[in-house]
């Protein structure tokens, strides 16, 4: 079961998309999940949203069961044959927050859906106003924040997370706050965030923002990585 996320926001080098796509969804992705501590990864685009984009365009959200050891596990085979890096990525722009899942809500009226695999997510990343974070903290816990923004229409899901003590890359520290939305109906469940997410309690109004993700590929786990790198293999060898 995972316990925490690490939310890879990135962007591919300069001409270099369609092979940056084919390389981090399929044989990146793979490899990561082989990773000890590493449970599983899916792969997203954005998409035009309502609110503060920022600059990525692409998502990668890994399942963790426990951040400290993952990221210390990654830091081992960062760089070998385990884990090679690809000059298909802009290295300089990527920013990868691991973050504790602290409370998920799903919608009350339970709507169907496949659990194996995320559909499109808002990845709000945000700040409280100064000195008011543990204000923010209870409103999304403590008073029915996190319930009700789950039950707003085209919302499935909603995770509340904050950040883990270690992380990859110090800039991760900039937005220590996320609300992960799971929606089962874009258009219904854009328009019912659209006014709400900008008023939330105690936010900074000037540090958040909230990119749309649409995947584009399923949620992998170990058992298929392990697979999917066999048959590239068998590929290369052909």
């Amino acid at each position: 079961m995972a316990i925490s996320l690490q939310f890879t926001l990135l962007n591919p080098a300069a001409g270099k998309e369609e092979a940056f796509v084919q390389w981090y969804s399929k044989l990146h992705a793979a490899r990561g999940v082989l990773t000890p501590g590493i449970l599983a990864a899916q792969c997203f685009r954005r998409i035009d949203g309502p609110w503060p984009q920022g600059v990525h365009d692409y998502l990668n959200i890994w399942e963790f069961d426990d951040p400290t050891y993952a990221l210390e596990q990654l830091e081992i085979v960062r760089g070998t044959d385990k884990m090679p890096w690809s000059d298909t990525v802009d290295r300089d722009g990527i920013q990868p927050p691991t973050m504790w899942i602290r409370a998920q809500v799903r919608n009350g009226a339970r709507v169907p859906s496949d659990s194996s695999n995320r559909g499109t997510c808002v990845l709000m990343l945000a700040n409280a106003l100064e000195g008011r974070g543990q204000a923010f903290e209870d409103a999304i816990l403590k008073q029915g924040g996190l319930t009700n923004l789950a039950d707003l229409p085209g919302v499935l899901s909603v995770d509340f997370l904050t950040l883990a003590e270690k992380q990859i890359r110090g800039n991760c520290r900039k937005y220590p706050l996320a609300l992960l939305f799971e929606l089962h109906d874009e258009q219904a469940g854009m328009g019912a965030l659209r006014d709400v997410l900008p008023t939330l309690p105690e936010l900074d109004e000037g540090r958040w923002l909230a990119p749309v993700f649409r995947p584009f590929t399923a949620k992998l786990n170990k058992h298929e990585g392990a697979d999917r790198l066999r048959a590239a293999e068998r590929q290369d060898s052909a």
